[in-house]
C-alpha cells in the first residue's frame, strides 16, 4: 500500500518541471491527482505522461483568477468527492532589482506567487476543514528566506508564502489541518533561465554552484517532490508551520 492510497491531491504549476515530478511521486504514492497549470497545452502533455486516467484530471487555471480557482475546486470536488492535500506550486521568475523591475512584472509576481497560493488556500481549505483533515504545501524559495541580487520582486513573493504558510498554520493546525512551506535552491529546471541568462548562462553558473551549494551540484525536481510527498502524508504528522530547505545545504554557510 502506498502512504497517500485514497487521498485526493491537487497541483497547481502542474505543467513545471517540479510541479509534474510530484504528481508522478503521488500517483506511485497512490493518490489521485488533479493537475492545474495557465498552459492547457503543457497540462495536457503532462497528464499523457501520467497514463493514469482513472487516477488523474487536469484543468486549465489562472490562479491570479478568483473565479478561475474555483471552478479547478469544483471539478475536483465534482469528480473525486473531496481535497486531502494541496500542493501550490505555481510560480514566475521576473528578474530585476527593485530600478530595474517594471510595475507590471512587480504586480505579475505578486499576483501569481503570492496571490495566487492565498485563492486556492481559500477555496480548499473548507473543504478540509469539512473533512477534518488536510494537508497543504507551499512552493517558496531559499529566496524567501535568504536575499538573492537582482530578484527583488521574486524574493519579495516568495518571503510572503513563507510567512503565509506559517500563519495558516496558526490558524488550522488544531482544526486537523498541517500547513508547510518548501523552499528549494538552485534545482535543474527550465524555471530559473531567466536568472541564469541575467546573470552570464550555465557557464557563469557553475563555478557559482560549486562555491556556494557544499552538495556540489544542482537539485533535481524529483528532489523536490519526495519531500512534498512527505509532507503530504501522515509520516510528517507532527509537521505544521515548518520551512523546509530543499537546497543541498546553500543556506548552511
Amino acid at each position: 500500500m502506498g502512504r497517500l492510497d485514497d487521498r485526493v491531491a491537487v497541483i497547481t504549476g502542474a505543467a513545471g518541471a517540479i510541479g509534474r515530478a510530484t504528481a508522478m511521486r503521488f500517483l506511485r504514492d497512490g493518490a489521485r491527482v488533479a493537475i492545474a497549470d495557465q498552459d492547457g497545452a503543457a497540462l495536457e502533455r503532462v497528464e499523457a505522461q501520467l497514463s493514469a486516467p482513472d487516477h488523474v484530471i487536469q484543468q486549465q487555471v489562472d490562479v491570479t483568477d478568483d473565479d478561475s480557482v474555483a471552478e479547478l475546486i469544483a471539478a475536483v470536488v465534482a469528480r473525486f468527492g473531496r481535497i486531502d492535500i494541496l500542493f501550490s506550486c505555481a510560480g514566475i521568475l521576473r528578474p530585476g532589482s527593485v530600478t530595474e523591475t517594471t510595475l507590471d512584472d512587480w504586480h505579475r509576481t505578486i499576483a501569481v506567487n503570492l496571490t495566487g497560493p492565498f485563492l486556492v488556500s481559500r477555496h480548499v481549505v473548507p473543504i478540509m476543514l469539512a473533512n477534518g483533515r488536510g494537508s497543504i504545501i507551499h512552493m517558496a524559495s531559499t529566496s524567501g528566506v535568504v536575499a538573492e541580487g537582482r530578484i527583488a520582486a521574486y524574493c519579495a513573493s516568495k518571503g510572503g508564502v513563507v510567512m503565509l504558510a506559517r500563519q495558516m498554520a496558526v490558524d488550522y493546525s488544531r482544526q486537523g489541518i498541517r500547513v508547510n512551506v518548501v523552499c528549494p535552491g538552485w534545482i535543474d529546471t527550465p524555471f530559473n533561465d531567466p536568472a541564469i541568462d541575467q546573470a552570464g548562462g550555465r557557464e557563469a553558473l557553475e563555478p557559482f554552484i560549486d562555491v556556494m551549494v557544499p552538495i556540489g551540484r544542482q537539485g533535481r525536481p524529483e528532489e523536490v517532490a519526495d519531500v512534498v510527498a512527505f509532507l503530504a502524508s501522515d509520516d510528517a504528522r507532527l509537521m505544521t508551520g515548518a520551512v523546509v530547505l530543499i537546497d543541498g545545504g546553500l543556506t548552511a554557510q
